[in-house]
């Protein structure tokens, strides 16, 4: 997107003049001003030109009432007070961005011409616009939430009057997918909107504010209430458009047919134009009595040769292992990686490194990967200063490709809010609009949502067995011999942040259906194929319950008694503070307070637990941030540097490509 905005300034400081015939043509600023990032105060307010734009008024300074509606989305409206917030937060975010032209922030923005903007006159017009836009566009993302909340699957088709009839007033509804017809933010997004005044007094602090009725009033020309509500709003369309941006993906062949347009479509690309995604188990060789491993502030190692042959002969063992696997697939060798990888990095993530280009790696790995021979699926072992590393070739995909893929990505989401905007027009009465002075110091970027850590899934989803009452779980139906299935689902999705839902895993896994339910073995097998890890399969109660302590999930099997009378799995979430069990049962569904009273709600006591409970799966923690990842990770903490540069996590590529579009809204066509 900058690029486009720089290539319209790089175009020429044209003569630029409003909408209105009315609106005098002002000459061109200095050069030197402009290299200075600084224009001086020039010419005069411009006269009102099209009341029906944003040059109805050739300066909208003025006193008046804060609450005062200015425009009207549905029966939403935007007052005088939250226009300046916005307003305000647009013209720092572009003084943010460091662009080469800049007004002068601390003059009249109304007497100083735009040349960014044909359709505009002046700064203050510019900034208008973008404001306008950006609430537009919140507004009635807010609009569309309340009116047809988040799609669900095609498959998922839950009986409405059950759910009325069973589920209302259960706490677990919270969480179970398709509840609710309007859109909910997750318990991450809710505690920020919740905060959300804690947050601007602490950003109030930390800009040099008194507080934030001192940063409301210096820094946006309002009032602290107005300043809130407008960031609440900013903030709530944000994660409903980042719920929605979740199942925007472009096909391989739309990808293809844009690389097709560019002409850079190639079957076979230079290993030197593709990014490689490889796995890596790091080793340190280990001193022995007699001898002392040198590890250096930069992770270089020395040590004698024998250290080296033994550490050597350790990495040919797991690569055995992982040859000996019956999986022999990618997926074991990351569960090997979690748990014997000394690569603090990216051990977490089954030692993955993705999209990589030529030169990111130290050598020989980046020799290794780039190997024109080299083909998915392959492994080897190298030696370098900082250790002994066991690789496996994920895979290749050409940097034409991937930039073909971020664009369609971009472009769907900019559809999606155009989409919505035109679903929601926005009437908007200019002439009734008044803006005060404002620092321009606080961003749109420094109120909104960080989508850090980012975790789509913060607590485990509830999905009901029978909710999906066409659907076959191998050659049974999943309502009836799906518990096991259909947990997997469940905590598939907590601990992955993608949404695998029962129908999905069902087709995907069908032959672990069996005339009795589900076969045990899937939460020890596809686990790593999926992104996860199992710490331990146990049948001692108590180490289950301490792993809960610890924040593990737990999945249960249950014989006939308090849950079922044959056999049933459930998910165990957490412990609670007052020794109740947080439990997920796919079969809550068909418990009512004349049945069973006790399963009306989700928490569930220890003894009812273990009284027939025979087998716990213990997974290992959900990974929200990966240490070597330059946004969400720290990775000036992470040693060895095997890396010779900077590293993007995929989900923080994602949130980023996502924050850039909606912090991007009313610059079409410039930014």
């Amino acid at each position: 997107m900058k690029k486009r905005w720089i290539a319209a300034v790089l175009a020429g400081m044209l003569l630029l003049t409003g909408c209105s015939q009315n609106v005098p043509v002002w000459a061109e600023p200095d050069e030197t001003d402009v290299q200075e990032d600084v224009q001086e105060t020039l010419g005069t307010v411009p006269p009102d030109g099209n009341p029906e734009d944003v040059t109805c008024k050739g300066s909208y300074a003025g006193e008046g009432s804060d609450a005062q509606a200015v425009a009207r989305v549905g029966n939403a409206e935007l007052t005088n007070g939250q226009l300046r917030a916005f307003y305000w937060a647009a013209a720092a975010q572009y003084r943010s961005e460091g662009a080469q032209v800049q007004p002068n922030y601390d003059a009249d923005l109304s007497r100083q011409p735009c040349p960014l903007d044909e359709s505009v006159a002046s700064w203050e017009q510019y900034f208008l616009k973008q404001a306008l836009e950006i609430w537009h566009t919140s507004q009635a993302l807010a609009l569309q939430g309340e009116d047809e909340g988040v799609p669900t699957e095609e498959a998922y088709q839950p009986n409405l009057e059950n759910h009325e009839k069973y589920l209302t007033g259960m706490p677990a509804t919270q969480y179970l997918y398709g509840y609710y017809d309007d859109y909910h933010p997750n318990t991450m997004h809710q505690e920020y909107l919740d905060n959300l005044d804690s947050t601007l007094a602490e950003l109030a602090r930390e800009r040099g504010y008194t507080d934030g009725e001192d940063m409301a009033r210096q820094a946006f020309g309002t009032s602290l209430e107005d300043l809130e509500d407008a960031a609440a709003l900013y903030n709530w369309g944000y994660m409903y458009f980042t719920t929605l941006s979740y199942d925007l993906e472009p096909t391989q062949e739309e990808v293809e047919q844009l690389l097709s347009e560019a002409g850079t479509l190639e079957q076979d690309p230079d290993p030197e134009d593709c990014c490689v995604d490889v796995r890596h188990i790091l080793l340190i060789p280990e001193g022995g009595e007699d001898e002392t491993v040198q590890i250096a502030q930069d992770g270089t190692i020395k040590c004698s040769e024998e250290a080296w042959e033994q550490c050597l002969a350790q990495a040919e063992a797991l690569l055995k292992t992982w040859k000996n696997d019956s999986r022999k697939e990618e997926a074991a060798f990351a569960d090997i990686a979690y748990k014997e990888s000394q690569d603090s990095g990216t051990a977490l993530d089954g030692g993955a490194y993705h999209r990589l280009k030529k030169g990111e790696l130290i050598e020989p790995l980046d020799s290794w990967c780039f190997d024109p021979e080299r083909q998915s699926g392959d492994t080897g072992i190298l030696r370098s200063e900082y250790g002994v590393h066991v690789l496996y070739f994920s895979g290749c995909t050409s940097i034409a490709q991937v930039q073909a893929e971020e664009t369609l990505k971009e472009q769907m989401q900019e559809a999606l809010l155009q989409k919505v905007r035109e679903t929601y027009p926005m009437e908007v009465t200019y002439s009734a609009i008044l803006l005060t002075q404002g620092d321009a110091a606080v961003s749109l970027s420094d109120v909104l949502y960080p989508d850090v850590a980012h975790e789509r899934f913060p607590e485990v989803p509830l999905y009901l067995q029978q909710d999906y009452g066409g659907t076959m779980f191998g050659g049974f139906k999943l309502a009836t011999n799906g518990c096991g299935i259909t947990s997997f689902a469940m905590i598939s999705s907590y601990l992955t942040d993608e949404e695998w839902t029962p129908p999905e895993l069902c087709e995907k896994y069908g032959y672990y259906s069996f005339r009795n339910g589900t076969d045990g073995m899937i939460f020890i097998n596809e686990p790593p194929v999926l992104g996860y890890y199992l710490k331990e399969k146990t049948y001692d109660s108590e180490v289950a319950k301490q792993a809960l302590a610890e924040g593990h999930i737990v999945v249960s099997i249950q014989h006939k008694g308090y849950w079922t009378g044959g056999g049933h799995y459930i998910v165990l979430e957490k412990l609670n503070e007052d020794g109740t069990v947080q439990v997920r049962d796919s079969n809550l569904y068909n418990y009512s307070e004349y049945k069973v009273p006790a399963h009306a709600q989700d928490r569930h006591e220890w003894k009812d637990i273990v009284a027939a409970g025979s087998g716990y799966w213990i997974f290992e923690y959900k990974v929200t941030r990966i240490p070597l990842c330059a946004r969400c990770g720290e990775p000036e903490e992470v040693a060895p540097a095997i890396l010779t540069g900077g590293y993007c996590c995929p989900k923080c590529g994602e949130a980023l490509l996502r924050r850039q579009v909606y912090l991007s809204l009313g610059m079409e066509g410039i930014c």
